[in-house]
């Protein structure tokens, strides 16, 4: 039986987009794999493949014998690129160093008016600085190119190494018959050094930016904290925190960092959950209440027992959430990827039809030899691969510290072709906490007599409403009676003596059994109540009703507000709930909801997502209960609360950490501006090549004199990279409200 399984690798030597679209192909090539996805920005791929035809060590020969490093497991985004910074720095600041007397040299007879020296000794300065610079500071560029030659390959570096050769080898030829017949024709050592440079110059600037856009992933990371006190048999014992395990019991101290999910067992802290939750307003906590690891400590010194603790805490969960959102595609980047995997080798052959036609009509221009230099270099396709990849990361990352997770590009786009919301209603649009909002008494019984009989009756049951009604007899000076006999009804109520009287506590289908007489009075108010989305609670003694309970899970201060919102932006807005029809019409009015389903069955939600679907509709569904997960599953886009059941949350393509619902409207605002960045990007990206590419091969030349110098081809190409990065980056700093 086949078993597919998911792996992450890491992978170290890719240059551009091209490098991960040929990983993709010859990896999807073999036998046993069902997909493969490289995020170039990441440098990682995730790869589907059967377990019975396939394994981990097959998938990482193919890729090493393309010529790339593998290696299990994902990559030390924050470790990873603090190196990838600090590398590319160091190496443009040599080719810098190098290339600013190579730039002296090229400009001195310029600048003097006459050559100071000789045109040899001019030439072989030139040479010099930049042999230093190609093959010194640009060595990694021309080995990766040899090495895609080898493989009967070519990518970014294969443009660059072309063209810089050429220059370079152009340059040697000319200065040697220069010197030996006495002609000066121009020199290019200077196109071929500072293409160098500025190539170098734009990754720098790249791997800086790119660290921009995935630093939600470097800011969860480093909320984790080192050391940590616990606390063994009463002695205060300072641990590594990654150590910490479940049951164990921690001192936090004020201004310290949660080191791990758990209870708190002793002190009253105020916690900061902002990095984890986007909830800028501190929470007070108090015993048994759950603090997550990553949370910052602020008021007091407090204890908590361990629950979960490193890869198994909330955090990490989010970490991974997020490191694997920013690994998947959005539709919109299968364009861009089909280029970049011909890109290159489309730009050679547009580098030699230049040659060829340069060489009929100007066989000996300077021009020749410069604009097919021009051509390879400014049309590498870097803008390209860092359009949709970078969009992705900042979109994600930005969403991430708003507290929504985002499972990945794919769903982003997902969000924006949203026509339709389905609202779970308990513990989605309302708290999920049953509570009394309301007592009515009738006849000579007080409400502190009613609410005695009820709540010492219901304190025996386990019901949430029961509960609910003992809970509210604890905030009164109250005393419980004495409570016998008492007869669990259940899905109607309790029979029960208390103080010696017949007691029957439920619904109106039990008084009627029970043969206990509801007045006129009573089922006016009840149908009051009713109508505002509340479930009555009938209490009778001695065969009459002396009173009622109004119970409700209360909806969600913002909800209404919310639902006005998202009003304008789709074409229907609905609840689906298990309740009964009169309280869901009662939620649905008060919120603002012309369209509800009441009374639907766990299995009957899936079948009404599906329903909504077959007729066109693009569904988002938010929910947050087990009894949700199949409709989740089967929504266009599934929505999960963080404070609903772990099932839900695995079920679901969206994950809200903060519980306030302006999550929701914010979270389609930021699809839509992330897809519209994307696009931005791929326009710039394919505008700038089909702009720049018939300008650099000199077709303005024969009518305006206008060409492109192989120098400012490579500070172009270079500023399109840096381009596509910083408008992603807007990401971080638009607003959502």
């Amino acid at each position: 039986m086949a078993k597919a399984t998911e792996t992450v690798l890491k992978i170290e030597g890719m240059h551009c987009a091209g490098c991960a679209a040929n990983i993709e192909k010859k990896v999807r090539e073999l036998s046993g794999v069902d997909d493969c996805r490289v995020n170039f920005t990441t440098r990682s791929a995730v790869v589907v493949y059967d377990t019975n035809n396939a394994d981990e060590h097959t998938i990482i020969n193919k890729i090493q014998d393309l010529g790339f490093k593998a290696s299990i497991g994902a990559p030390d985004i924050l470790s990873s690129n603090t190196r990838e910074v600090h590398e590319a720095q160091q190496r443009f600041i040599l080719a810098l160093l190098f290339g600013i007397p190579l730039m002296i040299f090229h400009l001195l007879p310029m600048l003097t008016g006459s050559s100071l020296i000789s045109y040899t000794w001019d030439g072989l300065l030139q040479g010099a600085f930049a042999t230093l610079v190609l093959f010194f500071s640009g060595r990694e560029i021309l080995t990766d190119a040899l090495k895609q030659a080898r493989h009967f390959r070519a990518n970014m570096n294969t443009l660059i190494g072309i063209g810089t050769l050429a220059a370079y080898g152009w340059s040697v030829y000319v200065l040697s018959t220069g010197t030996l017949n006495g002609t000066h024709q121009p020199l290019f050592f200077d196109s071929a050094g500072m293409i160098i440079v500025l190539i170098l110059l734009g990754r720098y600037l790249e791997a800086k930016s790119k660290g921009k856009a995935g630093e939600a992933i470097q800011a969860l990371v480093k909320l984790q904290p080192s050391k940590t006190t616990a606390v063994i048999n009463g002695i205060e014992v300072e641990i590594d925190a990654a150590t910490a395990q479940p049951g164990m019991v921690l001192l936090v101290k004020p201004g310290e960092r949660i080191p791990a999910d758990g209870k708190v067992v002793e002190g009253s802290p105020v916690v900061d959950e902002s990095m984890l939750t986007g909830e800028s307003v501190p929470v007070e906590k108090s015993t048994s209440d759950t603090v997550w690891g990553g949370s910052l400590n602020g008021n007091s010194s407090f204890s908590l027992q361990v629950t979960a603790s490193g890869e198994d805490s909330f955090l990490s969960h989010i970490i991974r959430l997020v490191a694997d959102a920013q690994g998947k595609k959005a539709p919109v980047q299968k364009l861009a990827d089909k280029v970049a995997g011909v890109f290159v080798p489309i730009v050679i052959g547009l580098a030699l039809l230049t040659l060829v036609l340069w060489l009929i009509f100007a066989p000996s221009s300077d021009i020749l030899i410069r604009s097919v230099i021009s051509v390879l270099i400014i049309a590498c396709p870097c803008a390209l691969g860092l359009a949709t990849p970078t969009a992705i990361l900042a979109g994600t990352g930005r969403a991430a510290r708003e507290g929504i997770i985002i499972r990945g590009g794919d769903i982003l786009q997902e969000l924006t072709e949203i026509d339709t919301i389905l609202f779970d209603k308990t513990g989605t649009l309302t708290h999920g906490k049953i509570e009394v909002v309301g007592v009515k008494t009738f006849g000579k019984v007080s409400e502190r007599s009613l609410i005695r009989f009820a709540g010492s009756a219901e304190s025996r049951s386990e019901h949430p409403i029961a509960g609910a009604i003992a809970r509210y007899m604890q905030t009164f000076d109250i005393h419980q009676a004495v409570v016998q006999n008492l007869e669990a009804r259940p899905g109607f109520g309790i029979v029960a003596e208390c103080d010696g009287r017949r007691l029957v506590i439920g619904n109106r289908t039990l008084m009627d059994s029970e043969q206990v007489r509801i007045g006129e009075d009573v089922s006016t108010e009840a149908e009051k109540e009713m109508t505002k989305g509340r479930t009555i609670v009938f209490v009778g003694l001695d065969g009459e009703v002396v009173g009622l309970f109004a119970v409700s899970d209360r909806l969600r201060s913002e909800a209404k507000d919310v639902i006005a919102e998202l009003k304008q932006e789709m074409e229907r807005v609905a609840m689906i709930s298990g309740d009964n029809r009169r309280t869901v019409e009662g939620i649905a009015r008060v919120a603002g909801l012309e369209h509800f389903e009441a009374e639907i069955k766990p299995d009957q939600k899936k079948l009404i997502v599906d329903s909504y679907r077959k007729a066109g509709y693009k569904i988002a569904m938010i929910g947050d209960g087990i009894n949700d997960a199949p409709a989740l599953a089967t929504a266009d886009v599934g929505v999960a609360m963080a404070t609903g059941t772990d099932v839900a949350i695995e079920a679901s393509d969206v994950v809200l950490v903060r519980s306030d619902l302006h999550t929701v409207p914010e979270m389609f605002k930021l699809a839509r501006i992330s897809l519209k960045v994307i696009k931005q990007n791929l326009f710039w990206a394919f505008f700038y090549n089909i702009l720049a590419i018939p300008i650099a091969a000199g077709a303005l030349y024969p009518a305006f004199g206008i060409t492109l110098s192989p120098t400012i081809a490579a500070g172009a190409m270079a500023f399109s990279s840096v381009f596509v990065v910083t408008n992603s980056l807007r990401l971080n700093r638009i607003s959502l409200s």
